[in-house]
């Protein structure tokens, strides 16, 4: 059964451009406008709704659940800021909203292996990056028993280390710069790749910051993609489903794609008003166009809804 939108704003101009981005980033749903004077005539109209984005200027909340089925209310979406002086929200946030709240862009469990890949690009900034990321971590472990972080960014655009490395006369393992080092020697074992990783507040393994910034950045291909490789073994050696989560930053287009032939789901997180940068969208079309098969996420990031 497809499931449903209705958009109750008089602004037809608004409503369409927000149904053509709804088809875009939701198209699980069909989305539909609604005119107060069709919603009064047919007071039936919503009750197979799953949203309702709605002008607060135009109608009040009390008079849609009036026409919805109390059994089913349907997701009420404000389209205008709570904040004076009530703006419209951006319509790429409000998809997001949408997505968001209907629990879609959560990484998928794969079909055919216990063990999922996925490599999340970012184009916005570190805070709305990590946002995300840790929402994300927190979804997936419903559907993961262990999940891996690795960071392919230079150091200073990572996260804080995991604060157990902070913690006085604590033995730390090797970091992710030795790990890097003895994989360009050769003849590293899949079993030893535990003992360079670190619990993360949040559930997850991470291997940490490398000891130079770029260290990860400059490393070559053949060196990341063993490292990839290497971790989805032992992954696969565990008997609980695994999840290696690659957040990429700052990377060139030619290591993006090397990752996505590597890596099975991509999330692309992009900033707001993305179209006016054409030489980045073309990229990133071109990165989606060779990553043909798998899910892509195109994020218009609201903090506020992640936190």
């Amino acid at each position: 059964m497809t499931r449903t939108i209705a958009i109750i704003d008089a602004d037809i101009l608004f409503t369409s451009l927000l149904i053509s981005r709804l088809k875009k980033h939701v198209p699980e749903f069909m989305a539909f406008p609604v005119s107060q004077e069709i919603l009064f005539a047919h007071r039936e109209l919503l009750l197979d709704s799953d949203f309702v984005l709605y002008n607060q200027h135009e109608i009040s909340e009390k008079d849609i659940l009036a026409h919805c089925d109390p059994k089913r209310t349907p997701i009420l979406v404000p389209l205008l800021k709570t904040t004076k002086p009530f703006p419209p929200k951006d319509v790429l946030m409000i998809a997001h909203e949408v997505e968001s709240l209907a629990g879609l862009g959560r990484i998928p469990t794969s079909p055919d292996s216990s063990v999922q890949t996925c490599l999340t690009l970012s184009f916005v900034s570190p805070k709305e990056r990590e946002a995300h990321v840790v929402n994300q971590i927190n979804r997936a472990k419903a559907d993961f028993s262990h999940i891996v972080r690795l960071d392919l960014m230079a150091g200073i655009l990572m996260p804080l280390d995991p604060p157990s490395w902070g913690i006085p006369n604590t033995e730390r393992c090797g970091g992710i710069t030795q790990l890097l080092q003895k994989i360009k020697l050769g003849n590293f074992p899949y079993t030893q790749i535990p003992s360079y990783l670190e619990p993360d507040p949040y559930g997850d393994l991470r291997f940490g910051r490398p000891e130079h910034s770029d260290d990860l950045i400059t490393c070559h291909s053949r060196t990341l993609m063993t490292l990839l490789s290497r971790t989805i073994r032992y992954l696969s050696s565990l008997s609980e489903p695994s999840l290696l989560f690659v957040v990429g930053d700052g990377l060139s287009f030619t290591r993006m794609r090397t990752l996505c032939r590597k890596l099975s789901h991509l999330e692309i997180l992009t900033p707001l008003h993305i179209e006016k940068d054409y030489m980045l969208c073309n990229e990133i079309d071109l990165l989606q166009k060779e990553h043909v098969g798998t899910t892509h996420i195109d994020y218009p990031y609201s903090i506020s809804r992640a936190v």
